[in-house]
């Protein structure tokens, strides 16, 4: 193939991707269940074949802070239990969380490897109430009542899904230097799940909102590729997919997940080399026995800046920042958290064992 074909197919390769991320449409509280946006540590990985018994460990740490959200609501709770009207006011939620997620990969075959990552969720939530109208003294205790069987000040912490896959390196793809990693795989259901809050919610009943998993065993695809496009400049295209397809037996069906993402690495030395990275996330609407839940659907838009730092025996370490661009939730009645700072960290390394 010449190269102009070749960059042809590149770009319309890459079309299609974010075509695809673009109409996954946009899950419970967007924010809350899942705020950290799914990374690929498969960027700063090398181009070189992957040989039978080579190991890697990668931890990625994001630390999202000041997460703001919230709704505007009518209605508080009597002392008997009972949901009653009350005048217009707003239910404030305000979220920081850190997630760490440990990944393991192995390579069992040459160029065939298993991936297995591990999170785990710290998501510290605030809650308050602002007054646009004025209230008597009964009036706040019921909506006051009514906020704490929704959202409550507390830090919520446990191991979200794991997610196992099989993935295959194909060396030369597009590119003479370019790397394609395909993988399939399955999230595990290890996470806490919830009963329905939309139902919980109408009957006055105490519930929570944030969940640390699906309940569900939901399909995974995953596309890293990777070329050179001279001696220091890099390109890096990925998309990172879930689809979940059965509700679990709680009646709640998780959204379908879709990161896609473009990247430019250049490299300034040996040791140091920044990234720049445009991602789209894009979450379906979560489903609770057939309902759509109204404090679901996301589609957003982020740059990430990041510098990876290549030391010896193959160790990266990679600082970055996310900045928000854009956002979009698909309901105006549910929670809306507009993204605040978010520091990411990668550490990665490659371990071989002789055989």
């Amino acid at each position: 193939m010449d190269p102009i074909a070749k960059i042809s197919v590149f770009f319309l390769t890459t079309l299609l991707s974010w075509l695809a991320s673009n109409r996954a449409n946009a899950q419970a509280c967007p924010a809350c269940s899942n705020p950290a946006l799914q990374s690929s540590e498969k960027l700063e990985a090398g181009l070189d074949t992957l040989h039978k018994g080579q190991f890697r460990t990668t931890l990625n740490l994001t630390n999202g802070f000041d997460y703001q959200g919230g709704h505007p609501n009518f209605k508080g709770l009597s002392p008997e239990g009972d949901v009653i009207e009350v005048p217009l006011h707003n239910h404030v939620v305000e979220l920081d969380f850190v997630r760490t997620e440990s990944s393991l990969e192995y390579t069992f075959a040459e160029n065939w490897s298993a991936w297995l990552r591990i999170p785990y969720d710290v998501k510290i939530q605030n809650a308050s109430i602002e007054y646009p109208l004025p209230v008597t003294t009964t009036e706040k205790e019921a909506i006051l009542r009514n906020r704490d069987i929704h959202h409550r000040s507390k830090t919520y912490t446990g191991i979200s899904d794991l997610r196992l896959l099989i993935a295959h390196r194909r060396n030369g793809f597009l590119f003479e230097n370019g790397r394609l990693d395909f993988a399939l795989g399955t999230s595990l259901p290890t996470g806490r799940t919830e009963e329905n809050p939309l139902t919980a919610g109408e009957q006055g009943n105490k519930h929570l909102h944030i969940q640390f998993g699906s309940g569900t065993f939901d399909p995974l695809l995953e596309l890293h590729y990777a070329a050179g496009l001279g001696e220091k400049l890099s390109l890096a295209v990925f998309t990172i997919n879930k689809f979940p397809f059965y509700k679990n037996n709680k009646g709640y069906k998780a959204p379908t997940e879709t990161t896609s993402g473009l990247s430019l690495g250049y490299r300034l030395s040996r040791l140091l080399t920044p990234r720049l990275t445009l991602a789209n996330f894009s979450q379906s609407l979560a489903r609770w026995d057939g309902v759509d839940d109204p404090n679901s659907g996301l589609i957003s838009w982020n740059l990430t800046v990041n510098l990876t730092f290549s030391l010896k025996n193959g160790l990266t370490i990679t600082p970055g920042y996310r900045l928000p661009l854009a956002q979009r939730t698909l309901d105006d009645d549910g929670d809306t958290f507009e993204y605040g700072p978010t520091f990411l960290l990668n550490v990665s390394r490659p371990v071989s064992f002789n055989r």
